[in-house]
């Protein structure tokens, strides 16, 4: 038998998730001896010598037998000439080398047998202790610093491991047979982070065990007091799900949370069968490491005595999920088999406090009493949303469980570095790697300092992980809108690391994340449909129902939505009826829309009812329908129609949360048969350009509704897939002209699962081919992605 040495280099996300402990075991396996060690953010690199004829062997066993949640994304394979000896085979210190991508994975849920371990009273160093983790699961991201994923690069390094058993962390440490051989961030009872109760002044709460702190946990949420439990990246405000007056309470704490849906943590899949409705990729997705929250449709009346109607009223879905940490287990085994309230502990629109100063501050009000614990978050990360299209999900909240992983490019890209910063509302970041992009985790909306500042924080953080120099940074680029905070930040973004920015269209950065996530190669072009509520356009007015033909190095806009007067801009949004208003009073004039507005008694839906009602009709007379004014802007918004078509049909009258009057449309479309109605959507060619009749839409459902036999059920639900219809109609349209067989949806409309399944179906019958998200989020979340590759080919092209 010959032996030789070689060198052995993995990239992927390879640290952190038990690989260094497999790789040690299988090369044992193998009789192979020298040295394994993480590489900065280069991956992993083995030195070892053996058997020649075993080598082919041991890679492909790295590719089958590698741990779940780890990704292999290359293995290079060299052999070496050294004059190193090796003895034995050995895990080395790791490096700080440099590659262009991350090694860090995720957030990781708990597994089967760390939880098993807290509930074993055998194992008294883990028996309910809710920080229990192993080489392939707990927090990652959350706590480290830098890399290469080390415990001293961690949040761990303030809790060394005991040593002073024959059953202690360090001996575990370093047992090779053990789950927890190598693993970075595990701790026990006796030597890791604790949990401590506080009541609402921040007094200790006096406890002699974890056994008790989870009893008074227990009965004073079994009570119906909201407490505030800090976990892997923030804190939850957690309370009984069941209990019409305990929610009522938490929404008037939370002041600005009249109607959002609040999500829901169950104990076991079991428990959520009796309210819910989920498929197999449901279920697929709620058992991930990931453990987002999924939104699923409710059981239509088996939720009376489960779930107070408190938790998402006027829906028809409810967004839930599964314990992923120890504590989470823990509180239901005191609490009992039933779904709890789980939701972001923060203010409104303010990022959540991860210090515990910090948490108290803001919590000041909010919860009765506090569940604390004293190790360090590094990065806060909210808990993901999406929901499931057929086998598609769609991203709504990007974050724990899924950051820091990247989106590899379907092109080369001669760029070492760059930067995003997002729309504003509901916004990730986003840096540039070559041909990788890095999202940060949610944000929310940077419309205050505090947000503004986690961003900053979040694009730094993962700058610092790929070991960017500033040097490296090309460009950066933002939203064409001038006014928002994140295009401010862009410009001195660039101003500091002296390069240009480039503003990208907002609709445009939509189709861009779609075409890369589809792999659309430079060279192709497709049509897209991109609908949403609010894009800043080209033209200076409001776009958001768009039919553009596309490449990644420019579009042309070839169709859109009638453009419509906002009277009051955006009030429009918040109050649904003003919008109505806007467009009756455009298409019947003042004394017509009048006896409307008399006769549905609209002055009710506003504000300041009579006055504002006058002071809207009185700035359509004086505008002379002269649009854009400075206080009338013109928007051809997806999202402003369904606001409208919503208010009509009695669903919404007043946004409270974005994307209310839609979302609720939606819960009423579900109780509906669209075959019930007869609703046509009309688009005319205009100066080159397809446009969708907004105006015979609005006209066509009063009429419908003058007909007391006509449910606002069965025309809710016509009208989404008639809407839908007509932009599928308008896309194979352009496509057939302009030689082109891929048509895509994007934008925060394609949520909506008849609108965009109608386009969806009619596209494939018609023999094109469907582009849709399912890697990036179709809403604004995904616009930093689209805004880099856009930023991309201007850089090139200069």
């Amino acid at each position: 038998m010959k032996n030789i040495k070689i060198e052995i280099n993995i990239t992927g996300i390879v640290q952190g998730v038990g690989f260094r402990p497999f790789l040690f075991n299988l090369a044992r396996k193998y009789g192979f001896k020298g040295y394994i060690l993480n590489q900065g953010n280069a991956g992993v690199r083995l030195v070892l010598t053996g058997e020649e004829e075993l080598l082919d062997r041991f890679v492909e066993d790295i590719k089958l037998k590698k741990p779940k949640i780890s990704y292999v994304e290359s293995i290079s394979v060299k052999k070496i000439e050294t004059d190193e000896e090796f003895k034995d085979l050995k895990i080395r210190k790791s490096e700080k080398s440099r590659g262009i991508s991350l090694t860090l994975p995720p957030d990781i849920a708990i597994c089967d047998d760390c939880v098993n371990d807290l509930r074993d009273k055998n194992k008294k160093r883990y028996y309910m202790y809710p920080f229990v983790a192993c080489a392939v699961c707990g927090p990652r991201y959350t706590i480290v610093n830098t890399l290469p994923y080390d415990r001293e690069r961690s949040t761990m390094i303030e809790f060394p491991l005991c040593n002073e058993d024959k059953t202690s962390c360090v001996k575990e440490y370093k047992d090779f047979n053990n789950r927890r051989f190598h693993a970075q961030t595990f701790a026990c009872a006796v030597c890791g982070p604790q949990y401590q109760l506080y009541d609402k002044s921040k007094n200790i709460i006096e406890t002699n065990s974890i056994k008790e702190i989870l009893e008074i946990t227990a009965r004073r949420i079994n009570s119906g007091e909201i407490a505030a439990v800090k976990g892997m990246g923030g804190v939850h405000l957690i309370c009984l799900a069941e209990d019409d007056k305990v929610l009522e309470d938490l929404r008037n704490r939370k002041k600005d949370r009249k109607y959002k849906p609040f999500a829901i943590m169950t104990p076991k899949l079991e428990v959520l069968e009796n309210f819910v409705i989920f498929s197999e990729k449901e279920r697929e997705f709620l058992t991930s490491f990931r453990r987002p929250i999924v939104i699923l449709e409710k059981k239509k009346g088996s939720n009376d005595g489960i779930l107070s109607n408190q938790v998402a009223p006027g829906l028809s879905s409810i967004g839930v999920m599964l314990p992923y940490a120890g504590i989470h287990y823990l509180l239901f085994d005191f609490i009992g088999q039933k779904p709890l309230i789980y939701t972001s502990g923060n203010v409104s629109n303010l990022p959540m406090g991860i210090r515990n100063e910090m948490i108290f501050e803001q919590l000041q009000g909010l919860a009765d009493f506090f569940l604390l614990h004293n190790r360090t978050i590094f990065q806060r990360c909210d808990d993901s949303v999406l929901r499931v299209h057929g086998n598609k999900i769609k991203l709504i909240r990007r974050s724990r469980g899924y950051i820091p992983e990247y989106l590899p490019l379907p092109f080369e890209v001669d760029v070492p570095g760059a930067l995003a910063t997002g729309p504003e509302l509901n916004l990730t970041g986003a840096v540039l790697r070559r041909n990788r992009i890095f999202p940060t985790q949610h944000i929310g909306h940077v419309t205050s300092l505090e947000t503004l500042n986690f961003l900053k924080n979040a694009l730094m953080n993962i700058k610092n992980l790929l070991q960017i120099e500033d040097n490296e940074i090309k460009f950066i680029a933002c939203d064409l809108h001038p006014s928002f905070y994140t295009t401010n930040y862009a410009k001195e973004l660039a101003e500091n690391f002296r390069v240009e920015y480039f503003p990208i269209q907002h609709h445009f950065a939509h189709v861009l994340g779609l075409m890369a996530e589809n792999k659309i190669s430079p060279d192709e072009e497709i049509i897209a449909i991109a609908t949403d509520g609010v894009g800043y356009g080209e033209d200076h007015t409001v776009w958001g129902g768009e039919l553009l033909l596309s490449s990644y190095s420019g579009y042309q806009r070839l169709g859109h939505l009638e453009s419509q007067p906002m009277i009051g801009g955006d009030r429009c949004a918040k109050y649904p009826g003003r919008m109505f208003a806007s467009i009756l009073l455009n298409i019947i004039g003042v004394e017509e829309a009048n006896k409307v507005f008399q006769k549905m008694e609209l002055k009710n839906d506003l504000e300041h009812k009579s006055a504002e009602l006058e002071g809207i009709i009185s700035q359509f007379i004086y505008s002379n329908r002269n649009f854009p004014t400075k206080n009338i802007p013109l928007t051809s918004a997806t999202g402003r129609i369904f606001d409208v078509i919503s208010y009509l049909l009695d669903a919404c009258k007043l946004k409270t949360y974005q994307g209310e009057p839609a979302i609720r449309l939606e819960g009423l479309a579900s109780k509906g048969n669209p075959n019930n109605i007869e609703l046509s959507i009309n688009f005319i060619k205009e100066n080159g350009q397809y446009i969708i009749k907004t105006s015979e839409i609005i006209t066509n459902i009063l009429n419908l509704l003058e007909n007391s036999n006509n449910r606002k059920e069965d025309i809710a639900v016509a009208f989404q897939v008639e809407f839908g219809k007509a932009f599928a109609d308008i896309a194979v349209k352009m496509a057939e002209s302009n030689g082109i067989n891929k048509i895509g949806l994007t934008g925060g409309v394609a949520y909506n699962y008849s609108f965009s399944n109608t386009i969806k179906n009619m596209i494939i019958k018609e023999g094109f081919t469907f582009l849709e998200h399912d890697l990036v989020a179709p809403g604004d979340a995904g616009i930093s992605t689209g805004q880099l590759i856009g930023g991309i080919f201007k850089y090139q092209n200069q």
